[in-house]
């Protein structure tokens, strides 16, 4: 077998295995009860349109979060794009509100994001699933993520954010679609998706815009990459990590998703932490002992995250791996 078909394979078994711990976990991790009392919400914002899996046209919706200062309305602030779990299947950006609230309160925007979901899985068998539509749900959704941060940085002045500090982040297969629209180009894309340009439209689809961005950190929950080799020197980006040693569906480590030899390898936060501090780049690992697909609760993230980025943002080296509640810089 090939490189490209292990890789293409790959990504379809990732998906495969997300959906069944990944809603109760989202819902556990970040709640409904939102108070929204520091934040400023716009709501439903359109960043593009493309085709769901079923070829419908489908509007790409974001909300924007921000920190409320009605003295400052000038100001510009520093955000990060986070992509909602829910195995390329369900859940929705509603479901991050209360994580956004609260970077709202430690100065940072936040744009969470909608993007296209559905294939057609074996709800009995996981290995029985369709892996082609698999893997062309993950590239429909780093068509969108890509989509949204192309918005983000175009219409930066418009929403009070700051062009020069974009982060984007995400937690199980949004953790993976970070990822992939940081390190996946159009020419690594064509290789790993190979046809699904040409059915799907190119990976820079899902608006007209054509301006660049520059991402300076990537937050990664629980998610992981097929090829440590997309994350090169030149191109790796300081990145926190959270996630769990028992973790059964995405492995923190290098191994088998769900557990299962017949699957195909992936590499987790240790083996991504580690080849970011052999390059030299900030990394810093959160690994929960006992923790499985979902771990820590949203104080201990945000604390950490904003932590992490406010270090990013001062130039600061960062480099720790921590198991448990070790190494937590944030306040409370």
């Amino acid at each position: 077998m090939n490189n490209m078909s292990i890789i293409t394979i790959a990504f379809g078994c990732l998906i495969i295995l997300l959906f069944s711990s990944c809603k109760k976990n989202i819902n556990a991790v970040f709640g409904h009860q939102t108070d929204l009392s520091d934040s400023k919400v716009i709501r439903d914002i359109v960043y593009g349109s493309n085709d769901d899996w079923q070829g419908r046209q489908q509007d790409l919706k974001m909300d924007i979060y921000l920190p409320k200062n009605e003295s400052a309305t000038s100001k510009k602030y520093p955000v990060l794009v986070f992509i909602h779990g829910g195995g390329f299947q369900k859940g929705d950006k509603s479901t991050t509100e209360s994580f956004a609230a609260l970077l709202n309160k430690k100065g940072y925007a936040v744009a969470t994001i909608n993007y296209r979901l559905g294939w057609t899985n074996d709800t009995i068998e996981n290995c029985n699933d369709d892996t082609l539509q698999a893997v062309e749900a993950v590239y429909r959704a780093m068509q969108d993520s890509r989509a949204a941060l192309r918005f983000i940085a175009a219409y930066a002045d418009k929403y009070q954010l700051d062009e020069n500090w974009i982060f984007v982040g995400g937690s199980s297969a949004g953790g993976v679609s970070a990822l992939n629209a940081t390190y996946y180009t159009p020419s690594l894309a064509e290789i790993a998706y190979p046809g699904l340009d040409k059915k799907l439209g190119p990976l820079d689809a899902g608006n007209d815009l054509n301006n660049g961005y520059s991402i300076k950190a990537i937050v990664n929950m629980w998610g992981s990459i097929d090829d440590l080799n997309v994350i090169t020197k030149d191109g790796a980006k300081p990145t926190i990590f959270f996630h769990g040693m028992l973790d059964n569906v995405v492995p923190y480590d290098i191994g088998h998703l769900y557990s299962c030899e017949k699957m195909p390898v992936e590499y987790g936060s240790k083996p991504i932490y580690d080849r970011l501090t052999d390059f030299g780049v900030s990394a810093v690992a959160h690994i929960d002992r006992t923790g499985g697909h979902g771990v820590y609760d949203r104080i201990f993230q945000t604390n950490n995250i904003a932590c992490f980025l406010k270090g990013v943002m001062n130039r600061e080296p960062q480099k720790g791996y921590f198991y448990n509640f070790e190494g937590d810089c944030g306040e409370h």
